[in-house]
């Protein structure tokens, strides 16, 4: 992500987006539009989510640029073997291990999911420009060729890809329309808020924090964001939820589960602990979030059929709850 850049107009501007298209013509109208709907410019220190609003004289706009297209150059086909829960000619959907990045980025130009799936298919790259409509990184960005939504880094399990145009465009629909099913489990420090019967439903909006950047947080100038949680087991103060998602925002499990007290295991930014006793009270250290991508639940490009998938806990994930005493879920 970019400094912050900030402009004072004397003037004003009859357009937000067309203002910022203006100032920086190496990003296209759409992308500027996309970037304000996603809560990422403020005027007057007041985050805008219409990219048509009127700009006053004497007004101050701040954003941080987005990110420049990577050069097809960069996105080169890789022999990378993967876990694979299905595939055909339309679709791969893989059980993404920790540590893997979904696409290059700064710092990984390579060794990504994304050019696991170029080396698959073995086809010419055609980048185009324009917002994705819903995935765990909701910045906009250019539309990478088969992805249709994303996991974080350390994320495990469940991740659908697209072999061609057509598949691409029926999933991104799909996404749009909230008709995808995700479950994920996670491993949380207990809390009071947590249902112990039936599930509880987190409805508070997300938006990035204003000081720390790689943070999110709620803010009621954030956008609509929904999370429902069940508890499946408890054991040594620390939880295993079941996360269904209802909408697909930038760290929305991690933040909404630390909004109920309950952070996830491994995840310090949003107040999880990075180790813990287990019932031996035995340390045992967890370097990065305790979250799995666990179901997923899409129609088929080609045939509209619907299909479930679900990835396997990690093996590590395994034996941690087994130092608990939590049976994994079937």
């Amino acid at each position: 992500m970019s400094a912050l850049v900030t402009h004072f107009l004397p003037d004003g501007a009859p357009r937000l987006d067309r203002f910022l298209a203006d100032s920086y013509p190496e990003f296209a109208r759409s992308r500027w539009d996309a970037w304000v709907r996603a809560g990422k410019v403020r005027v007057n220190g007041e985050v805008v989510l219409k990219a048509g609003t009127r700009i006053r004289a004497g007004a101050t706009v701040e954003t941080e640029l987005p990110e420049p297209a990577p050069p097809a150059l960069h996105l080169l086909p890789e022999a990378i073997d993967l876990p694979t829960l299905f595939e055909d000619s339309h679709l791969w959907i893989v059980d993404k291990p920790a540590g893997m990045v979904v696409h290059p980025g700064p710092g990984h130009p390579s060794g990504t999911v994304l050019n696991a799936l170029l080396g698959r298919l073995q086809a010419p790259v055609v980048l185009t420009e324009a917002p994705s409509e819903d995935d765990e990184d909701e910045v906009p960005a250019p539309v990478w060729p088969g992805l249709v939504h994303r996991l974080d880094r350390y994320t495990t399990g469940c991740l659908a890809m697209a072999k061609d145009v057509g598949s691409q465009q029926s999933l991104q629909l799909q996404f749009k329309d909230r008709t995808v099913e995700k479950r994920y489990l996670a491993l949380v420090r207990m809390s009071r808020k947590l249902p112990e019967v039936g599930s509880v439903l987190v409805d508070q909006p997300i938006a990035r924090h204003r000081v720390d950047r790689l943070k999110m947080t709620v803010s009621a100038a954030g956008r609509p964001s929904q999370t429902r949680v069940k508890l499946l087991a408890a054991a040594c103060g620390l939880a295993l939820v079941e996360c269904e998602l209802l909408t697909g925002r930038t760290h929305q499990i991690r933040l909404h589960l630390s909004s109920l007290g309950a952070p996830i295991l491994g995840d310090p930014l949003y107040g999880g602990a990075p180790s813990w006793l287990d019932s031996s009270r035995r340390s045992f250290p967890c370097p990065h979030p305790m979250l799995h991508a666990w179901k997923l639940s899409i129609n088929h490009p080609a045939d509209d059929r619907r299909m479930d998938f679900q990835a396997p806990l990690p093996e590590a994930y395994r034996e941690v709850l087994a130092s608990l005493g939590i049976k994994p879920p079937e």
